[in-house]
């Protein structure tokens, strides 16, 4: 018989590496935001910031390291859960409490601040985290993770880093990097996100015979129950990914860039 997901509820997978990382990380910003940001100029960050990252890191341990993370090599729906949690809820977190901590790039090396404009540029931001998702996605590279745990660990820091730079022009203010400064701007950019994540959502789960093969060895899997389990997974990604872009889009659109002070 199949695993039941429930009889794992209680089976954590404590990664020690992610979590001295994730502790390491939480540290250092916690020390940034009581200073007020890096650079000599402080600032008073509100707790909201704090809780936005802090609420990002504990999405992440939710992802990886919970009973969705655990299981993931048995479920394809679990590893897809994984993956929304990721990309759709822990990379915005994480970026709304930690630009206000950076302040601005004016710090970083000018390579680095160049490399930064490129990479945020919304054609540049879509391609990539769009790139990201569907090869990591296609079955060759999806099973060559479930094989490695050093694999898959670079493939969940793809997707996080890779959607940090998607929801980058959309979060970071407007008129700060100068892109997507209208409402149809972001619209688009956001419909152009939402229409390759449902698409691939959709090809999964109307695909009619068994993509990853890794779990038709999962004991006690059929390919039936490995092909339902498919169709769950390509609906997860599918459905809650257009949820959180009808909120994104509700929070995003509408911002306007502060009017410039004229000089006397």
């Amino acid at each position: 018989m199949r695993p039941d997901p429930v009889a794992f509820v209680w089976e954590w997978e404590w990664a020690t590496p992610l979590g001295i990382a994730l502790i390491v990380t939480q540290v250092v910003y916690v020390l940034l935001w009581a200073r007020g940001g890096f650079g000599p100029r402080r600032a008073h960050l509100g707790w909201g910031r704090l809780v936005a990252f802090t609420l990002g890191l504990g999405v992440v341990v939710i992802a990886l390291m919970s009973p969705i993370g655990a299981n993931d090599e048995r479920f394809l729906s679990l590893h897809m859960v994984a993956h929304d949690l990721l990309i759709w809820i822990a990379a915005p977190l994480l970026l709304l409490g930690g630009v206000p901590v950076l302040r601005d790039t004016d710090w970083l090396p000018r390579p680095l601040q160049r490399a930064l404009a490129i990479l945020t540029h919304p054609v540049v931001a879509w391609s990539l985290s769009t790139a990201l998702l569907w090869v990591w996605h296609a079955p060759p590279a999806y099973g060559f993770a479930l094989e490695s745990d050093i694999v898959h660990g670079v493939e969940h820091l793809c997707f996080l880093v890779g959607y940090v730079i998607y929801w980058w022009p959309l979060i970071v203010p407007p008129w700060d990097i100068g892109w997507l400064r209208g409402n149809t701007a972001r619209a688009l950019y956001l419909l152009a996100g939402m229409v390759q994540s449902a698409l691939l959502g959709a090809l999964i789960t109307f695909h009619r015979t068994v993509l990853y093969t890794a779990y038709l060895h999962v004991p006690g899997a059929t390919p039936a129950s490995a092909l339902a389990d498919q169709r769950l997974a390509g609906a997860i990604m599918w459905f809650p990914g257009a949820v959180v872009f009808a909120i994104a889009a509700i929070l995003v659109i509408g911002k306007r860039a502060p009017q410039p002070v004229s000089s006397s």
